[in-house]
């Protein structure tokens, strides 16, 4: 997938240009998923350029608070804390 740069997505969002930022779950975190226009791609790590993985969601709502974009989805689906366990019923 391709991805995009934290300055991109702070001028994007400053524009009014993403039509929807959307938060997926991942094992052991979360990755941000942008749509702009045509395009949709994920927010890559500052140093690696890979993707991105917020280990906790409060840490990506923050993120995106902190750059203005307040309003976001949430796809759960492929979410598994890798460090938690769930208990048997």
């Amino acid at each position: 997938m391709e991805t995009i740069t934290h300055p991109t997505l702070v001028q994007l969002v400053a524009a009014g240009a993403v039509r929807v930022v959307i938060a997926v779950g991942q094992p052991g975190g979360w990755t941000l998923l942008v749509r702009y226009g045509l395009a949709e791609r994920a927010l890559a790590a500052q140093r690696s350029k890979q993707i991105r993985v917020f280990r906790k969601l409060d840490t990506l709502v923050l993120y995106l608070q902190q750059i203005g974009a307040c309003r976001f989805e949430v796809d759960a689906s492929g979410f598994m804390d890798s460090s938690k366990k769930l208990r048997e019923s």
